[in-house]
């Protein structure tokens, strides 16, 4: 078995990410990958600025977990992990899942999770990519017994171009998010309410973000149903990349800049922009509206702009860890709405975004940055760059 010379980004401490090399074995019951690209989530970029609990205690680490990576070696016995765990638990790998091939092209699920009933488990779970041990801002990367042994290798599609591969990964957290959008259907003889997931069909959706997930977010709602997709953001700018990325066919709406704003003044302009976007609605506002982005007062926004009707699910993605003022949580009651949170995504999400770029329904071309970030770029620049709006990638090997 070889062994790796492997430069890295290593995280030491919040503002502190070095380039480092690394040396890395492969274990019988291992892989080495050899990072192709390695899309940045929005996570590690709070992780360099604040910090993480669930991360600073086992650094130095190499984060960075949306990637697209080609197979170097394999273990001697990878062939005998059969038994499964996490998301494979009770399932046997088969031999042929287990005959991973050299410059066979993979991408990784990151959270090796407990399932119940088929659903993710967020507390306890088996192993995180990237918070315990090293992960894709690197050259070469180990890939686990628990990985395989979970399904948590997934081969893509060779149609799929690399930053498409790291991208299922993100995608399949926006996936995961609206699949668990419950929106009542009727009910049964006895008034049980009965619910379809997923967003409402033929719905209006908003979406409050312009990020690449936020686009991401658009394109699946279109694809499950949603009638209208409006976007909201923050500039003619903004406004002009989501034309490029996604086309026509979405209602976009510029809000006007409260960065600075004290909070009656926050709340005053909020008000006024809810009245826009009733008015561009027939004053129905929205079924579906997901909160992309990390801002705590786009998720009060959120609130305010549930369909008044009752039954509107909201979707808050992007972990802030901070607290917002003057949030009415009255909707909940008085509106029959319903806000729901999101963090990773499950296995299966992620096999359905890999089918479904393999079918030609769904295509991520376009949206990440065309800035390439590589080992020669500085740590700190590719943490916090805003790559122009879109996600931005690092290329280990250019």
């Amino acid at each position: 078995m070889a062994t790796y010379k492997s430069l890295a980004f290593r995280y030491h401490k919040p503002g502190d990410v070095r380039r480092e090399e690394l040396t890395i074995d492969c274990g019988p019951r291992e892989m080495i990958v050899k990072v192709l690209a390695c899309a940045r989530c929005g996570t590690d970029r709070n992780i360099f600025r604040k910090g993480h609990p669930k991360v600073d205690p086992n650094a130095p680490t190499v984060l960075g977990h949306e990637i697209s990576a080609e197979i170097v070696e394999v273990g001697a016995e990878v062939h005998t992990l059969t038994e499964g765990i996490g998301y494979r638990q009770g399932r046997p790998l088969s031999a042929r899942e287990l005959h991973y091939r050299i410059g066979e092209r993979v991408t990784c699920q990151s959270r090796i999770a407990r399932y119940r009933n088929g659903v993710m488990l967020q507390t306890n779970p088996i192993q995180i990519l990237s918070f315990q041990f090293n992960a894709g801002y690197s050259q070469y990367m180990r890939v686990t017994e628990e990985m395989i042994r979970s399904g948590s290798v997934l081969r893509v599609p060779d149609s799929a171009t690399d930053e498409e591969a790291a991208l299922v990964e993100p995608a399949a957290c926006a996936l995961e998010t609206i699949f668990q959008t419950p929106h009542a259907t009727g009910v049964d003889e006895d008034g049980r309410h009965r619910f379809r997931a997923g967003p409402r069909p033929g719905g209006r959706a908003l979406i409050i973000g312009s990020g690449t997930v936020s686009l991401i977010y658009a394109l699946l709602c279109k694809i499950e149903g949603s009638a209208v997709v409006h976007i909201l953001l923050r500039s003619q700018a903004k406004a002009d990349l989501v034309r490029q990325v996604l086309g026509d066919g979405f209602q976009i709406t510029i809000a006007e800049p409260m960065d600075g704003l004290d909070l009656e003044e926050r709340l005053e302009r909020e008000a006024a922009l809810v009245e826009r976007l009733r008015e561009r609605t027939s004053g129905a506002l929205f079924d579906d509206v997901i909160s992309a982005c990390a801002d705590p007062h786009a998720q009060r926004l959120m609130l305010k702009c549930y369909n008044m009707e009752g039954d509107a699910v909201g979707a808050a993605f992007g972990g802030t860890r901070e607290l917002v003022d003057q949030a009415d949580i009255d909707v909940h009651h008085y509106r029959q709405a319903r806000t729901i949170g999101s963090s990773g995504c499950s296995t299966r999400c992620m096999e359905t975004i890999i089918r479904w770029l393999a079918e030609g329904k769904l295509s991520l071309k376009g949206f990440t940055s065309p800035q390439h970030f590589t080992m020669d770029s500085d740590p700190a620049e590719f943490f916090q760059t805003d790559a122009g709006g879109l996600k931005p990638v690092l290329y280990p090997w250019e």
